[in-house]
């Protein structure tokens, strides 16, 4: 069980199921300190009101909640659908390529990608990037978050349902042990019973190791560290 998870979808996005308040006090019972309500751009008809971002305020006792959005790539040219009025509240900014995107061959994925994260420095998690239909060439991708102080997810849900393979996980490890690239474990939780659950990577990390220095959110003190240092990049916006 993760005790920091920087990747979960309230009922603000189409696909998740259950409140910002459930899902805190579920965390909470369940012994995590943090978590990230990231829900989806506006390009996949989510809708996470400004009040979220400007006027919540750690609403459950006992647990840090920390805000942000798996933003998505609008078009070829490097542009995402952040709401960008909101970035001095995030916390967490994820970019993913999701199923509203027409899918494309790894190189093309991979340059909108690049164009991306050099035009989007202020990006910290490159999510899910194995995602089926979706190719990456992530030994650049990998440089590249390096390059920028970025880190790339191992996603917890893709591997529990079946939408990624073991070898898609030994790729991932790979390239991020070949770069030295940050890691964040994440459940990508969309129902509440997978908060904070990280047992498909566990399982796999028995199989192919990974240097724990590399996990950012092996602890609340490494991940408000990174959090903090990420900081200055929303600033700049």
């Amino acid at each position: 069980m993760l005790k920091v998870d920087l990747h979960i979808h309230s009922n603000f996005s189409l696909c998740g199921i259950h409140s910002v308040l459930e899902i805190l006090t579920e965390a909470r019972k369940k012994k995590l300190k943090a978590i990230a309500i990231t829900d989806h751009g506006p390009s996949t008809g989510a809708k996470t009101p400004s009040t979220f971002f400007d006027r919540l305020k750690d609403p459950v006792k006992g647990i840090t909640l920390l805000k942000g959005i798996e933003a998505n790539p609008v078009g070829t040219s490097g542009m995402i659908d952040l709401p960008f009025h909101n970035i001095k509240y995030m916390d967490v900014i994820l970019v993913g390529f999701h199923y509203n995107l027409p899918k494309r061959d790894m190189k093309t994925n991979t340059e909108i990608l690049l164009k991306i994260m050099k035009k989007n420095p202020f990006v910290d998690i490159i999510a899910h990037p194995c995602n089926d239909g979706y190719k990456l060439d992530l030994l650049k991708i990998c440089e590249t978050a390096v390059k920028y102080g970025m880190a790339v997810e191992l996603n917890n849900s893709k591997f529990l349902y079946e939408r990624q393979t073991l070898s898609d996980f030994k790729y991932i490890i790979e390239c991020c042990k070949k770069t030295e690239c940050n890691v964040v474990i994440s459940s990508d939780a969309h129902a509440i019973q997978e908060i904070g659950d990280d047992s498909k990577i566990r399982e796999f990390l028995k199989i192919v190791s990974l240097p724990y220095r590399l996990i950012v959110n092996r602890t609340l003190d490494s991940t408000m560290q990174f959090i903090k240092k990420r900081k200055k990049y929303k600033k700049e916006v």
